[in-house]
C-alpha cells in the first residue's frame, strides 16, 4: 500500500509541475509591423541631408482637400480645413494643401511650436480661399 501510495504521489507531482521555457535570441517574438500610412511621404530628406521624422498625407473630403502630418508613424496632426483663415473650408487642390503641410512640418521641425500658419504665409504659398 505505501508503495502504491508513494507511486501516486510521484505521478501527481510531475503531472502539475510546469516547464519554464527559456527562450533563445531567435525564438524571442518581433513587434508587429505596422503598414505605412497611405499617401506618405515617408522619409523625406531635409536640406541638411538627415531624414525627417516628420511625414505628410493629403486626403479628400467633402470640403475639399485636408492633410495629416505623422511623427515616427504617430499622426499628430488632421488639419481638415485651411488653417489661418476663418471658416470650415477644406484646400482646392492635394497640391495645394502638400504646400502648407510641408510648411508646418518646417516649423515642427525648427520647433516652431504651435506651428501657425498666417495668410501672409499663404498668399505666398499661392493658395486660394473665399472669405
Amino acid at each position: 500500500m505505501r508503495l502504491v501510495f508513494s507511486l501516486f504521489t510521484c505521478i501527481m507531482l510531475f503531472a502539475c509541475s510546469e516547464t519554464v521555457k527559456t527562450e533563445s535570441p531567435s525564438e524571442t517574438p518581433q513587434e508587429p509591423k505596422v503598414a505605412p500610412i497611405k499617401n506618405m511621404d515617408e522619409g523625406t530628406k531635409e536640406s541638411t541631408g538627415s531624414v525627417s521624422r516628420f511625414t505628410v498625407a493629403t486626403f479628400l473630403q467633402p470640403e475639399g482637400w485636408g492633410y495629416y502630418i505623422s511623427e515616427n508613424g504617430k499622426q499628430i496632426i488632421n488639419q481638415q480645413t485651411i488653417p489661418g483663415v476663418p471658416g470650415n473650408q477644406g484646400f482646392k487642390t492635394s497640391e495645394e494643401a502638400l504646400k502648407v503641410a510641408e510648411l508646418v512640418r518646417s516649423k515642427l521641425e525648427r520647433a516652431t511650436f504651435p506651428p501657425t500658419i498666417s495668410e501672409e504665409e499663404l498668399q505666398k504659398l499661392g493658395i486660394s480661399w473665399r472669405n
